[in-house]
């Protein structure tokens, strides 16, 4: 059974200081069905690069990352989410260590042949795209969490001050809520902006 090709619109991004080794892995790119290649020796400006040509997946082959790389991954991870493939001969577990901890998505050692190239990117997509779900499920929950101590708070200033039980308290944001066709949170948010007004 044929591999199927990559769809023709994945950009990659292709990153080697060494010319001749760049040349290399481009031609395995490119007789893997990778047509949409952009090729650059700029480590210097990993960054700055990843922002402007926008890649869907970054591969960067050199002999052992070094530190300047790593923090340029760290910023790319932060700043322009993009899956990175590095192809290393370094094969220390510390090295490793650092670069995954960078943003680097699959990191493979010693040099890339046609066997391991699509393997590697089809890995880098899918722990980048794992990456991203965990990361947006975190988001969620600290934003339902942040919510749920807003709607406590509200509900406390009420009780206080308007001497209600907390099921009364509660009722009334709900009542506020319908009355103004607003989330719960965002009327909770309102009530406690009027009390600290008023104090």
């Amino acid at each position: 059974m044929a591999t199927p090709l990559p769809p023709p619109t994945l950009k990659l991004m292709l990153v080697d200081q060494s010319s001749q080794r760049r040349a290399i892995l481009e031609k395995i790119l490119r007789d893997n069905g990778y047509t949409n290649v952009f090729s650059t020796s700029g480590l210097d400006d990993l960054f700055a690069l990843v922002a402007t040509v926008k890649p869907d997946v970054v591969l960067i082959e050199l002999d052992s990352p070094k530190r300047d790389t790593l923090e340029q991954l760290r910023e790319i991870r932060q700043r322009q989410p993009t899956p990175v493939v590095m192809f290393a001969q370094d094969q220390d577990a510390q090295t490793v260590h650092a670069a995954v901890d960078s943003g680097v998505c699959a990191y493979m050692v010693d040099s890339v042949d046609r066997v391991k190239v699509k393997p590697a990117i089809d890995l880098a997509m899918a722990t980048f795209a794992a990456y991203r779900r965990l990361r947006n499920e975190a988001d969620k929950y600290r934003t339902q969490l942040d919510s749920r101590k807003e709607i406590d708070l509200a509900k406390s200033l009420l009780m206080r001050h308007e001497r209600l039980g907390e099921a009364e308290a509660h009722r009334m944001l709900r009542k506020m809520a319908m009355d103004s066709n607003r989330k719960l949170h965002r009327v909770a948010l309102d009530v406690i902006s009027s009390f600290k007004n008023k104090h």
